[in-house]
């Protein structure tokens, strides 16, 4: 009976073995997108799907930006690189905790669903800075040439190597009234 009961937890636990694309590391994102309506993050989250934006925090001058690549659609400059010149954009907030090196993904997938991945290659041990490929939904990685595709909910290696997914951060919320967008982990 002992032996039966190990083996079956043996199983168990070898069945819940799975490529968890979910990060465990420690990612505090804040932005406030009543402030940039028109930004292009503000219109990837708050729109009905397909659109994602690659978000990266910069320090210029003392102060950081948010540099900002749609994946698609035409902008205005200045929704594309947004000065955090506000007590919450500046001051309150740490962008060190945001993604690996400073950078995300974030968006809704053409069924509408919010998602956040970090903008680091997962396969490159979180050392090469993805970009977006041929198709809208595509990213990119230059080392390992591989190839996701973030089309669905979850993201998949699409071309290349096998591999692990897009790391993707499991709290996404956006509330529209309040206008704030949070991603943590």
């Amino acid at each position: 009976m002992r032996r039966l009961t190990l083996l079956l937890l043996g199983l168990l636990l070898m069945a819940c073995e799975t490529d968890n694309q979910y990060s465990s590391a420690y990612c505090s994102f804040v932005f406030q997108a009543n402030i940039y309506p028109t930004s292009a993050l503000t219109r990837a989250v708050g729109g009905t799907g397909g659109d994602f934006c690659i978000v990266k925090a910069v320090m210029e001058r003392g102060v950081y930006h948010l540099k900002l690549t749609p994946n698609q659609g035409t902008y205005d400059q200045t929704d594309l690189d947004l000065t955090m010149s506000t007590a919450i954009g500046n001051e309150r907030i740490s962008y060190a905790a945001m993604g690996y090196k400073q950078g995300l993904i974030i968006g809704r997938t053409y069924g509408g669903v919010l998602c956040a991945y970090d903008l680091q290659c997962p396969n490159c041990d979180n050392n090469y800075e993805l970009h977006w490929g041929e198709k809208p939904q595509e990213l990119q990685c230059d080392k390992c040439h591989r190839v996701y595709d973030i089309y669905g909910e979850y993201s998949y290696v699409k071309s290349g190597d096998r591999g692990h997914a897009l790391t993707q951060y499991r709290r996404i919320i956006y509330n529209q009234q309040e206008g704030r967008l949070t991603v943590n982990n």
